[in-house]
């Protein structure tokens, strides 16, 4: 019996052809399934684009879960916090203390994120050698993702500036300023949930020693690199490129984020997630992506910030 090697064919299919099945859709009336078919592609990319997904990952809420503000018109959702309460001692012939059952709650508001509008002739499209879903990906959704990071990092920031021992100022990358950001979080009694940094700051564990992080580590490290563990002293960690973002824009900082888990921290929906919207009219085709997303905090205990010097 012999052992033959059999050759498979993948055809590739070439973009202008992509661009030509796209605009043939919409002359035959088909928008929606034009829009359906890139904001399935578009919104692949957004979760892979925005770092504060992977904090806090969304929710897409329906109708019947939004609340109206009271003195707008404008959606918000309302969320219940867990209340206080305590224990005490009593003897057998006595009673604790009595006290009224107070909910507690915040609200989450909404806004929107919008790309650029994009215009373009149906016959330059059909003509165009470049997949017009990967430049809405790349160019469209990456901006919007680079909105929601920043309206929550200012958000997180504006939080630690209210609680300013919430944040500690590290001469180095070593693992003391961690031990020192971990311990600040159990006292408060919060648990640690993820850590959030840029990459450049990231690949400063490569130099930590192994009397820091053990030999397993150090070990891997030298193999493997950095990228193939995602996590320090066993936190997951949630690196990024946006160095400007996450650093605050101060160019003398270097900032790590210690995050609660999700429960702990506050909550992320969405009345609508990254979607594109097709309007044409004659040749002339018009294209952009929208989102609706709300971000709330109802623990403001449940971040702790470290900074390092610029390197």
């Amino acid at each position: 019996m012999s052992n033959l090697a059999y050759r498979t064919e993948t055809p590739q299919v070439s973009a202008q052809f992509i661009n030509s099945n796209f605009v043939r859709k919409l002359d035959e009336g088909r928008t929606k399934e034009a829009e359906a078919e890139a904001s399935a592609f578009i919104r692949q990319k957004i979760r892979q684009e925005s770092f504060f997904r992977e904090v806090i990952h969304p929710v897409l809420l329906g109708d019947d879960e939004l609340d109206r503000d009271e003195h707008t018109d404008q959606p918000k959702k309302i969320v219940d916090k867990e209340p206080d309460s305590r224990a005490t001692f009593v003897p057998f012939h006595g009673t604790g203390p009595r006290t009224w059952f107070r909910g507690k709650r915040f609200a989450v508001y909404f806004g929107k994120t919008e790309s650029e509008h994009f215009t373009k002739s149906k016959f330059e499209l059909m003509t165009d050698r470049t997949d017009i879903r990967k430049v809405l990906s790349d160019n469209a959704v990456k901006d919007m993702s680079d909105q929601e990071d920043q309206k929550a990092t200012e958000t997180v920031n504006a939080i630690l500036a209210e609680n300013p021992t919430q944040i500690i100022a590290a001469p180095a990358f070593v693992s003391t300023a961690f031990r020192r950001g971990f311990q600040a979080m159990v006292d408060r009694k919060q648990p640690i949930g993820k850590m959030l940094m840029t990459k450049s700051l990231y690949y400063e564990a490569i130099d930590l020693p192994a009397t820091s992080v053990g030999n397993d580590v150090a070990s891997r490290h030298y193999d493997d690199g950095i990228e193939a563990e995602e996590k320090l002293w066993g936190i997951p960690v949630v690196s990024t490129i946006k160095n400007e973002i996450v650093n605050g824009g101060e160019a003398d900082r270097r900032s790590v984020y210690i995050y609660a888990p999700e429960n702990y921290l506050g909550c992320f929906f969405l009345l609508q997630d990254a979607t594109l919207f097709i309007k044409q009219e004659a040749d002339i085709i018009e294209m952009w992506s929208y989102a609706a997303p709300g971000i709330g905090f109802g623990n403001d205990r449940a971040i702790q910030r470290i900074d390092f010097p610029a390197a």
